[in-house]
């Protein structure tokens, strides 16, 4: 039976970046395999950044058919996801209880970190995503609610949480840590 790490971090964190370059563990994007559903249904979705506009209940369906389909691979995996998604002024679960509890085995949580400083200036040199611009203090905010919503998903499913500080400039350290944790998860 496959395990899963779950991956999360504020947008901007480099959390993409990270994860592009760890290639001795399959990475599944659940944002990509909510698209996919998206694609099948009659919402004709093409950008994964436009399932932010669809509305709770039909998110909540894809996201459960989507969790289904991880389930169902046989590859230890991490997932790649958020803790939370910004919707105007208020924030939704990227993640429930439900739909970690539809996985198998998740073992661990990482959280890609960064400071708001290192967030913001990320996010304006990307121009390959749609992000809306956000100040220090809104950035803070995002970072505080995924880490308590991290912190609510390890205590409930008794797993670890490791945080892993990508800073400006050092990647390549950052790239290391995923891959020592994920040696130390998956026992590779």
């Amino acid at each position: 039976m496959p395990k899963f790490i779950i991956t999360t971090g504020t947008p901007g964190s480099g959390k993409s970046t990270i994860l592009k370059q760890i290639s001795d563990v399959k990475i599944v994007s659940l944002a990509d395999e909510m698209l996919s559903v998206a694609q099948k249904g009659s919402n004709g979705l093409t950008d994964r950044d436009k399932l932010r506009s669809l509305s709770d209940e039909e998110i909540v369906k894809i996201r459960a058919a989507a969790l289904r389909h991880i389930n169902s691979m046989r590859d230890n995996s991490i997932i790649d996801t958020h803790a939370s998604v910004k919707k105007g002024t208020r924030y939704v679960p990227g993640l429930t209880m439900d739909g970690l509890g539809s996985l198998n085995r998740v073992e661990a949580i990482i959280y890609i970190d960064a400071t708001a400083d290192e967030i913001i200036n990320r996010r304006k040199k990307d121009k390959t995503r749609v992000r809306e611009e956000e100040s220090k203090g809104e950035i803070e905010e995002q970072r505080i609610v995924n880490i308590s919503l991290i912190s609510a998903f390890a205590f409930s499913l008794s797993i670890p949480i490791y945080i892993v500080d990508n800073k400006e400039g050092k990647v390549d350290f950052a790239v290391a840590e995923v891959k020592r944790i994920a040696k130390e998860v998956f026992g590779k």
